[in-house]
């Protein structure tokens, strides 16, 4: 694959955020646990497969939020762990 056909596989963080209707962090944080397939360039910036994104809209959108269990110090009586 040539950098100009690696280019048109890949998308802008700015332009998922738009095309999915969501927000940069939320993105971020499903690069980070490799839910969303992306690319870091040497400046810190990321594209996404846009092949990914058209999989991710086919099925309904994003994926929930992953929840995480409380910390073993926690001692909230919101959060039901206590």
């Amino acid at each position: 694959m040539d950098r100009t056909e690696e280019q048109a596989a890949m998308m802008e963080l700015d332009e998922a955020v738009e095309e999915l209707a969501t927000t940069s962090i939320r993105l971020l944080m499903l690069l980070r646990e490799g839910t969303l397939e992306g690319v870091e360039q040497e400046d810190g910036s990321w594209l996404i497969a846009r092949a990914f994104l058209e999989r991710l809209k086919e099925r309904g959108g994003l994926p929930p939020v992953k929840q995480k269990g409380c910390a073993s110090s926690c001692t909230s009586s919101n959060c039901g762990c206590s």
